[in-house]
């Protein structure tokens, strides 16, 4: 049997354990392996999956590696990092789906935080993400600013001026911290107070301000971790 051959059964085990049993049938690396099938079709990239779980050492922070981190292993190429940030992507538009049509402080807090970190977590540079909510306490739209702590009486501002433009009562605020720390450091509660302060004098409600990363997720209002 060609080598050719060998692969192309070894891949349709893996789809049939997946389709059968689910992802916890298949280890890290062969989940990612069978990803990268669809990327690399006729060559073995089980060494390129047991690479990137050598370097990057989770699935999550594969998936939030940057393209250009993804290329740099081993047999990798621009097919396979833009799988993953598809991947990624879809992700985040899945979980901003199940946000919508249901009132998001009463039945969505759980998924209020998986959505901020699958879109916040992995980047290198601080960035706040807005969440704007209607009357009934649902999902409306959300936005994203680079560079919280320089730019807080920017960001102020323009988070009013979004809140308003967009009819909402209701805002929860989110930002990442790349350093993998999630407690608040003092910059972040004033942006917080400045934040509720400017929403406050427009008639429109800051519920919570949650700090991020790829492990866990603090709120500020509720001063726990969630």
């Amino acid at each position: 049997m060609d080598k050719a051959s060998l692969n192309s059964g070894h891949r349709g085990r893996l789809r049939g354990r997946l389709l059968a049993h689910g992802l916890e049938s298949l280890q890290d690396y062969e989940a990612i392996e069978l990803l990268l099938t669809f990327a690399i079709p006729r060559r073995d990239v089980k060494p390129i999956a047991k690479a990137m779980m050598a370097k990057f050492g989770s699935i999550e922070r594969i998936l939030d590696a940057s393209p250009d981190e993804l290329i740099s292993v081993e047999g990798s190429g621009p097919a396979c990092a833009a799988l993953v940030k598809l991947l990624k992507e879809l992700c985040g538009k899945y979980l901003e789906a199940k946000l919508s049509g249901r009132d998001i402080l009463l039945d969505s807090p759980r998924r209020v935080v998986d959505f901020c970190r699958m879109k916040l977590t992995g980047g290198k540079k601080e960035t706040l993400m807005l969440i704007y909510l209607n009357a009934r306490n649902y999902f409306i739209d959300f936005q994203c600013f680079s560079g919280t702590v320089d730019r807080a009486a920017v960001f102020v501002r323009e988070v009013a001026e979004s809140a308003i433009r967009l009819h909402a009562t209701g805002v929860i605020a989110a930002h990442n911290h790349p350093s993998n720390v999630c407690d608040p450091s003092q910059e972040d509660m004033t942006l917080t107070t400045a934040l509720q302060r400017a929403l406050d004098a427009v008639g429109i409600k800051l519920h919570d301000h949650l700090v991020v990363t790829r492990e866990a997720a603090y709120s500020i209002f509720h001063r726990r971790y969630l």
